[in-house]
């Protein structure tokens, strides 16, 4: 069920119920301070967003994404998904691309560290990028999936699709990006 909007206050930033066709599903606080919450979309199976706003247990989180505090911690985020891979939860997990790399978005909002992989599952092929940024004194990560399998399905009477998966997690990533920033 698609619940009403929810306010982050660790941030000062409202999100609405649906962003980019994805729906909210919840916010959840985690019990340990510096693990702060997550903030959870999805359009059923095939794309999910997910929003991470934590301060790490740092005392202080620098606003620039390149102070090596904020790229070492981007490293540990990259560490941490790469274990999944041997531990029965992946197959496989391949980076897309060599390095991490910072956005050129254009306009209003901040820009991101940010590094793609393609997951083996059990079901198929899933698109993951995660997505860095800071905003007052908390690191905002930004996971987007998607199966590559929807994706490439042809759209039937059957198994009707969503737009394109590839573009709405893009989608998503810019509309979170303008949110952030107080765009209007």
């Amino acid at each position: 069920m698609a619940q009403a909007g929810t306010y982050e206050p660790s941030i000062g930033v409202s999100f609405p119920s649906d962003i980019a066709g994805l729906t909210l599903q919840g916010r959840t606080e985690f019990p340990q301070k510096g693990l702060g919450v997550a903030i959870e979309y999805t359009d059923g199976d095939r794309t999910r967003g997910a929003l991470y706003i934590y301060n790490g247990g740092l005392a202080s989180v620098p606003a620039d994404i390149d102070a090596p505090v904020v790229r070492k911690h981007f490293e540990r985020v990259i560490a941490d998904l790469k274990a999944w891979d041997g531990k029965g939860k992946v197959r496989m997990t391949q980076a897309v691309g060599n390095t991490e790399r910072t956005t050129t978005f254009t306009g209003c909002g901040p820009q991101f560290i940010v590094r793609e992989f393609e997951i083996d599952l059990p079901e198929g092929t899933l698109a993951s990028a995660s997505y860095l940024t800071t905003m007052k004194n908390n690191f905002v990560k930004l996971r987007v999936s998607y199966m590559k399998s929807s994706a490439q399905t042809p759209q039937t009477p059957q198994t009707p699709q969503t737009p394109q998966t590839p573009q709405a997690a893009q989608k998503f990533v810019q509309q979170v990006r303008h949110l952030l920033g107080g765009c209007r």
